[in-house]
């Protein structure tokens, strides 16, 4: 009876861990997505563009 208990409190005990871990993913995710939301498009840096005649990837002039 005592094994019984004891998975049924790991069970408990593991179902709340989940649920809190679901909780702070849905925080971090809803955090990052109104940073990326209000984020300057251009402040990744200069455009690259594709050089046909070397192949390599250069800043747009």
């Amino acid at each position: 009876m005592t094994e019984l208990i004891g998975v049924a409190a790991l069970a408990v005990g593991g179902y709340w861990i989940m649920q809190r871990v679901k909780r702070k993913m849905a925080e971090v995710e809803n955090r990052i997505s109104k940073a990326a939301a209000s984020a300057d498009p251009r402040g990744r840096g200069e455009k690259l563009v594709l050089d046909p005649v070397t192949g390599k990837y250069k800043p747009q002039a």
